[in-house]
């Protein structure tokens, strides 16, 4: 859902000013990393409890929780750090537009 809706409001682009448009795609974004952060760590503590003598990674690709924390962590700085680059792309157009 949260995909579909960042894409739809790449397209659609319902706000007037470039950068509330970039604003709203990156906190779709941001929210869906986290929405899969959250799912991975949900997946990661039932495979723990439940099965006891099963490893996690067998599954996930994660040894331990830091893992995908820390992975989690690094998605969100890099998704910031486009959408950083994406305003200052979309200020700079708009700059040069005369009014």
């Amino acid at each position: 859902v949260c995909s579909c809706y960042a894409v739809a409001l790449s397209v659609v682009r319902p706000y007037k000013r470039v950068e509330d448009n970039v604003l709203a795609v990156a906190t779709s974004l941001v929210l869906l990393l986290l929405f899969l952060g959250t799912n991975w760590t949900t997946i990661f503590l039932g495979i723990e409890e439940r099965y006891q003598e099963a490893d996690p990674a067998d599954v996930l690709g994660f040894g331990k929780l830091n893992a995908i924390v820390d992975t989690m962590i690094v998605l969100v700085a890099v998704a910031l750090v486009f959408f950083l680059i994406g305003a200052v792309v979309a200020a700079r157009r708009v700059a040069k537009v005369p009014t």
